[in-house]
Parts: C-alpha cells; sequence; structure tokens
C-alpha cells in the first residue's frame, strides 16, 4: 500500500471531520427551531376553559303569560315553582331569576363571555297576583373585551303597556 502524501492526509481527516460536524449542526439548528417554536407560543392566549353556569328558576314566556291577575300564591307556585328569592322585608314579593353565564364565540368575542338573565317579579297583595314585571325576552350581556347590550324591559304578554314618562 502506498503512503500518500502529508498534505492529502490533512485534506482526507478535514472531509472526515466537516462529515462529522454535519449532523450536529442540523441537531443544533433543530434545537434553535423548537426554542423559537416554544418561545412563540408564549405569546399566543388559548385562555382557560370555563363552564358554563346555569343558576335559578328556568320560567318560559308562555308559563309567564299563564300567570292572570288575581291568582293565588299556590297556583303560581304550581306554573312557576319555588321562587328563587322571597324577601325577608317584604313577603308580598317573589323573584323569579334565571341567569346562565356560557363562552362566547371565540371570534366575536375572545376574551369574554356571554351572561343571559331572564327575570320575573311577581307582587301580591292579600295572597293574590296583583302586578307582574320582567323582561319579555332574557338579557345578553357581553363581559370582557365585548361591549354591553341589553334589550330593553318589556311588560309580560297580555299585560297593558306603560305609558312613557
Amino acid at each position: 500500500m502506498t503512503a500518500l502524501p502529508w498534505c492529502v492526509d490533512i485534506d482526507l481527516r478535514m472531509n472526515f471531520s466537516l462529515q462529522s460536524a454535519a449532523p450536529s449542526l442540523r441537531s443544533v439548528l433543530v434545537l434553535v427551531a423548537l426554542t423559537a417554536l416554544t418561545a412563540l407560543t408564549a405569546c399566543s392566549n388559548f385562555g382557560v376553559y370555563r363552564l358554563d353556569i346555569q343558576q335559578g328558576n328556568l320560567v318560559t314566556q308562555e308559563q309567564v303569560a299563564k300567570v292572570k291577575l288575581g291568582m293565588s300564591r299556590l297556583d303560581v307556585r304550581n306554573l312557576l315553582g319555588t321562587p328563587l328569592l322571597q324577601d325577608v322585608f317584604n313577603a308580598n314579593r317573589w323573584d323569579y331569576v334565571y341567569t346562565e353565564d356560557r363562552n362566547t364565540d371565540k371570534q366575536l368575542n375572545p376574551f369574554g363571555r356571554v351572561k343571559q338573565q331572564f327575570k320575573v317579579i311577581i307582587f301580591f297583595d292579600r295572597e293574590k297576583v296583583v302586578k307582574i314585571e320582567g323582561e319579555a325576552s332574557p338579557v345578553e350581556i357581553l363581559t370582557g373585551g365585548g361591549e354591553r347590550r341589553k334589550t330593553p324591559d318589556a311588560t309580560p304578554p297580555g299585560a297593558p303597556p306603560e305609558p312613557r314618562k
């Protein structure tokens, strides 16, 4: 076997060392790319998942329409159920409140939730219904990043409209 001159030998060793260095350069680039991606995910906001919360008595407009002036407390309780709030200082007022706190469509309101509220208040005098107040449709409030919206208060179906002041 013939011996190679020393300059060729050095050239072969340099080629050999460059070939072995190529995989480590590739692994360094992959490591830098993964580090950059990890750092970029810290800039994004995925938000925290929150459960939809439902509280109170779900009273429909059909049920409210069945409540008539002059009905007894027992009849109202049979139609609408037990009121959520019974005022200790005003026993002649029953409040039926239903709220739902749910996640919104992320494209419309990326950081907020929608709180929907339905409220019916029934007033009694001498154990009979004398007045019914409440919203004809649920109230929706955008919370968080959106603006607040509320449907106007309305009288229950069948009740005469109140005059404007």
